[in-house]
């Protein structure tokens, strides 16, 4: 899960697959660290890697978009 997560978070901060993808990646990223937490897991960094590449997509869509529109 945690691979998922920074695969998809490096894919929409690179602007391949957009906003939604970006969600994704910071779903499966919590998600990925509730499963490192209850099965005591490696990944954990994986995991947080992919929420804040998504987090930061999102931030510079929010500040970029009106200027595109």
């Amino acid at each position: 899960m945690q691979l998922h997560s920074i695969a998809i978070g490096i894919c929409a901060f690179l602007q391949f697959l957009g906003a939604e993808k970006a969600i994704l990646a910071i779903i499966f990223g919590i998600l990925a660290l509730r499963e490192i937490k209850e099965k005591e897991l490696n990944g954990k960094y994986l995991a947080i890697a992919g929420i804040i590449l998504g987090i930061i997509y999102i931030i510079l869509l929010i500040i970029i978009l009106p200027y595109i529109i």
